[in-house]
Parts: C-alpha cells; structure tokens; sequence
C-alpha cells in the first residue's frame, strides 16, 4: 500500500513535470507572437503614405534653404528660410508655390540668420533661431511686435524643430544635436517645453528620444537629428522629421511613446526640413533644394 501511494505519488509528478516542460515553450512562443503582432501593428500606425503625395508644389528658387512651414488656410503656407528674419506667404496652386507675401521680424547684417521653424497661434508667430533664441511676432502679417526670448539652449543643441502643442499652448523645440543632459549619450535627443505665459523654457525635457526605440523599428541603427516637430490636430501625436543621417519621420503619443517610424526615399526628400498639418489632419512636408532641384512641398493625405 505504501509503495503503491509512492508510485502514485511519482507518477503525477513525472505528469505535472512533463505538462510544464511541453506548455512553457508555447506559452513563451505564444508571448513572442504576441510581441511580434504589437510591433507589427506600431509599424502600421503610421497612416500616411509617403510614396504616394496627393500633391506637390515646386518652389521659387528664393526659397532653396525653406526650413519650416505652417498651415494657413486651404491654399496658402506661412513659411521661414533659414537665410533671412522673414516670414513668407507662399501660394499653393497648380503645382507651383509662389510668394505672394513677405514680413520682415528682424534686422541682421548676417549673410546667413539660421532660422530654422516656425509656429503659429492665432494672430502671433513664433519662429526658431538655431542657437536656442525663440522670437515672438505679434499681428505678424503686421510685425506690430516682434519680442527675443534667449533659452538655455544655444547652437551646441541646435534647435531645429519648432511647434504650437494645443493641448498645453505651449510651444515645442526639438534639439537636433545635444540634448543637454549630463550622462546621455550623444545619440540622445530631446525635446523641450517653452512655455507662453512666461516665456520662459522648461529645465527638464518634454520628452527624451533613445536611439535603442528606434531600432527596434527599423533594421539597423538609426542617426536619428531632428529638424522639424509638429502635433497633430487630431490624434495629439507628436511627429518629428529626421533630415541629416537618415531621412524619415517618427511618430510618438503625447506622453512621449514611440508608437512609428518610417524612412523617406532621400531621392525625393533630398532634405527635408518643414512639417505641418491643416485641420483635417493631412500632412505636409517641405525639401531644400539641391544640385539643380527646386525646393518643394508635399502633401500627404491621412488614410481614411
């Protein structure tokens, strides 16, 4: 009796032992699809197609250095070069984007300004210079008022990317270098909060860009500088241009996950540097030109 409740006893531990050991590895093989599924559909998140513009217009050759661009209405662009303190008023139609108007926010006797985004809210435009100074122009198509705000940032951060956040109105600067942070790697990118009420920057980062996140959706390292920021109307995402290194765009949620990342053809992008959206949420994104080629504006539809 003793030795028959042993070998019972035996027996369903051999049973228990060979249950785990055949389920484990399907329940791990089942984790690693699961993984491989999130990854996918992150991937997918991106609802532009950005081989196929719905539209593009080609540019004066005045605009070759176009930096930043911001949607004004159906068919006209407020845009920035990084040449002069100007901000210009660029006409969309039939394939062509002509100046229709110009304002100058700023005196220089610089051959080269290095201004380098621009954002609007309501009446007032903010533009970026690259050493961390943000310019408010208030009635800008008047430049009634036009204020300097230096940062804490300056050219060894190279700020490059420039955008109104409607969900706290403050604005966003994306670093294209530096993230000024003591012990990051210099892979690191951050973005900063520069808020409108005081005018003054945030010490810490809005959010912090980690080269390792993405990798994991591409297939190889990315050198990842951003030159241009812009959130969307609707989803609130936040997306960031890449033009130095790699060419493409990475999409992240408002708290700073990335949740897409896509690489532009660099045959059409030669540098793309302006990001913008209009209401209905379609993207568009502006190219310096290049050995002979004008600079230009794309248009990209959101998938419906």
């Amino acid at each position: 009796m003793k030795h028959s409740l042993i070998y019972s006893r035996l027996f369903l531990c051999g049973t228990l032992f060979l249950t785990f050991s055949c389920t484990a590895p399907k329940e791990q093989d089942k984790k690693k699809g699961e993984t491989a599924n999130a990854t996918s559909l992150n991937k997918s998140d991106l609802k532009y197609d950005f081989a196929k513009p719905a539209h593009k217009w080609e540019l004066p050759a005045q605009m070759i250095e176009i930096s930043g661009i911001v949607k004004l209405d159906s068919n006209h662009i407020l845009a920035i070069e990084d040449l002069h303190p100007v901000l210009y008023v660029l006409k969309l139609a039939n394939g062509t984007g002509t100046i229709s108007d110009s304002v100058t926010f700023a005196e220089t006797a610089k051959d080269k300004f290095d201004i380098e985004d621009v954002a609007l809210t309501g009446s007032t435009v903010y533009a970026l210079w690259s050493h961390g100074a943000v310019f408010k122009i208030e009635d800008w198509n008047k430049a009634k008022k036009v204020t300097e705000y230096q940062t804490s940032l300056d050219k060894k951060n190279n700020t490059e990317g420039l955008a109104f956040d409607p969900v706290s109105g403050n604005l966003l600067i994306a670093c294209k270098d530096q993230a000024g942070l003591e012990d990051e790697k210099k892979s690191t990118r951050a973005v900063y909060e520069f808020d409108t009420k005081t005018n003054v920057l945030n010490e810490q980062p809005f959010m912090v860009i980690d080269k390792k996140e993405l990798k994991k959706m591409s297939s190889d390292t990315v050198k990842f500088y951003p030159s241009a920021i812009s959130v969307h109307p609707i989803s609130h995402d936040i997306y960031i241009l890449g033009s130095k290194g790699a060419k493409c765009i990475a999409q992240f949620s408002h708290d700073g996950k990335l949740k897409s990342f896509n690489l532009l053809d660099p045959s059409v992008f030669l540098q793309p540097e302006g990001l913008c959206f209009d209401s209905n949420g379609n993207m568009y994104i502006s190219s310096e030109g290049k050995h002979g080629t004008l600079p230009a504006i794309y248009e990209f539809d959101m998938a419906k």
